[in-house]
């Protein structure tokens, strides 16, 4: 018998210990290391243990890099191991943005020296190209921070090296200031076959009330948006794997007469208007395994609907994410067994309009929550058996206990579920542990997020004076009555409860009883704290006026 801490390997007794670890065996460690919150802190700290462990542990530590004005390139050692660039600057000058009000005159002295600024032109920015060049095995660029857009003479440097596949532009990198897109006769000559796979387009789901705010004209920027997404998404038919895009400004009824036969991943953000479609454009999809549409709803509009019959060829989602979903809609009964993720849901976050909007904005958004009977209706349609993971928005009924003890019999495989359950009257109170004792049924649920609509605990816990220490008390209880009621399930991980602070939604986490930290931990939802904090900025400086 071999002594503790030994094992036999083809004859050979080993040591059981991180170095003498196979280098795949390593590598899996590596990788969920990183998954585990999507950072490297967790992996920094294991690349410092021995040689050979950092040997592996580098590939991620520094696949990913930051680059922007300063034009600092990565010591020569890692730049191998680079392939995702975070590109970081400002293409737009500050009097040109100014000139079109995308920048608030008062906000000006908190960031910059409008006297010493000068008017830029992408050529003049050599460290964006200088970084490319350096970073051999960059295959995918990320532009955000970019006021105002990113030029097209940037994009098309960008299409220069065959090597990179994938772009993307963040929520504060819009086309909002830039010149209009000048295709080149050779592009055109291209066709489709840009070798991009990867388009990513992210608005900001506020910018309709941003630009009400501002007395600004939306419609020149979604003009502007939309010349962009023209020149590029449509060439992109033959290689595009995964695009998100704006459902008002792209090209859908364009895309709907192309195929796309390699595109797994679509994702539809921005406000919804009239697009009939939608119906074509996902028969163009054969291999479509994602689809979300987290579009917010115009006011005067009549609910939108995905599909308005039946498909005969049924649609093979792993994910299908739908804000604001009407349950006439036939996309759910079009769906095929192999969906594992679900979330019916709003969009943006329903519980922000009363902290961020003080509700003036809602003359132009509109927010039809569902009720229980309207999702216990649309689940009944879905036959997922394999279904893990799974997220609610509506507004209590009657129904809503038939709802939650129906969906342990429809989806028996469940392991996470995310409820946001807003009372229908402020009077009605909230049966919480009832609630508790319905996720019970659930026999492999390991982790539940509750948004149960707590008047009494919304808090803002930056500002002390706005922070009863009592309202964070009474959220915790609640938590701990909650945990005691879930933890009697064998798998349970953790329930989250979602506070209500003044600009974001502020979750607390309750481990099991037997944990040995069980005090809850708070984290932000960073989401939609950053979607909404340029807003409520500005509402500041707009009530101060």
């Amino acid at each position: 018998m071999l002594p503790q801490g030994l094992a036999r390997v083809n004859g050979t007794a080993l040591s059981l210990s991180l170095q003498n670890l196979p280098s795949d065996v390593l590598y899996i460690i590596v990788e969920q290391l990183v998954s585990i919150d999507g950072v490297v802190k967790h992996l920094k700290h294991l690349s410092s243990t021995s040689r050979r462990i950092r040997v592996h542990c580098m590939p991620a530590l520094f696949r990913c890099c930051w680059a922007g004005e300063s034009g600092v390139v990565p010591p020569q050692s890692i730049r191998r191991f680079v392939v995702h660039l975070n590109f970081t600057t400002v293409f737009v000058s500050l009097q040109e943005r100014r000139a079109k009000g995308y920048v608030d005159p008062r906000l000006i002295p908190y960031y910059v020296n409008v006297v010493e600024e000068k008017t830029r032109t992408p050529l003049e920015l050599p460290p964006f190209w200088l970084v490319l060049e350096y970073l051999p095995a960059v295959r995918s660029i990320t532009f955000q921070c970019a006021s105002g857009g990113v030029p097209w003479t940037a994009i098309l440097k960008c299409l220069s090296y065959p090597r990179i596949t994938s772009i993307s532009f963040r929520g504060d990198s819009m086309w909002t200031c830039v010149t209009p897109p000048t295709v080149s006769p050779k592009l055109l000559s291209v066709g489709s076959q840009l070798g991009l796979t990867r388009l990513h387009y992210v608005v900001n789901e506020w910018r309709d009330v941003e630009s009400a705010m501002a007395e600004r004209d939306i419609q020149a920027a979604r003009t502007l948006e939309s010349s962009y997404l023209r020149s590029l998404v449509l060439r992109m038919s033959s290689t595009a794997e995964s695009l998100t895009l704006p459902i008002d400004t792209a090209p859908l009824t364009e895309m709907s007469k192309m195929d796309w036969p390699r595109l797994t991943a679509l994702s539809l953000t921005g406000q919804w208007v009239d697009r009939a479609c939608l119906q074509a454009l996902l028969l163009c999809m054969p291999n479509l395994r994602n689809l979300s549409i987290l579009a917010s709803q115009r006011r005067g509009l009549p609910h939108p609907l995905i599909l308005t019959k039946v498909l005969k060829q049924r649609l093979h989602l792993h994910s299908l994410t739908i804000a604001y979903p009407n349950p006439e809609d036939e996309i759910f009964a079009s769906i095929g067994e192999e969906l594992t993720c679900l979330s019916l849901r709003d969009s943006p976050r329903y519980y922000l309009y009363p902290q961020c909007t003080e509700g003036w904005m809602l003359e132009s958004m509109e927010t039809p929550l569902l009720t229980s009977t309207d999702v216990l209706s649309i689940v009944k349609r879905i036959v997922a058996p394999r279904l893990w993971k799974l997220e609610l928005v509506y507004k209590a009924d009657e129904a809503e206990f038939e709802l939650l003890h129906y969906l342990p019999l429809a989806f028996p495989l469940l392991q996470q579920i995310e409820l946001h359950r807003y009372r229908a009257s402020d009077d009605d109170s909230i049966p919480y542990l009832d609630i508790a004792k319905a996720l019970t049924s659930f026999e492999h649920l390991r982790v539940a997020y509750l948004n149960l609509d707590f008047q009494d605990v919304i808090f803002s816990p930056w500002r002390n004076a706005e922070c009863p220490y009592e309202r964070s008390v009474l959220l915790r209880d609640r938590g701990k009555e909650i945990r005691s009621v879930l933890e009697a399930g064998r798998n349970f991980e953790c329930v989250a409860l979602l506070g209500r602070p003044s600009n974001a939604g502020m979750w607390s986490k309750y481990r099991p009883s037997w944990y040995p930290y069980r005090d809850p931990v708070w984290w932000m939802d960073r989401r939609a704290f950053d979607a909404t904090i340029h807003t409520t900025w500005s509402l500041y400086n707009r009530s101060d006026s």
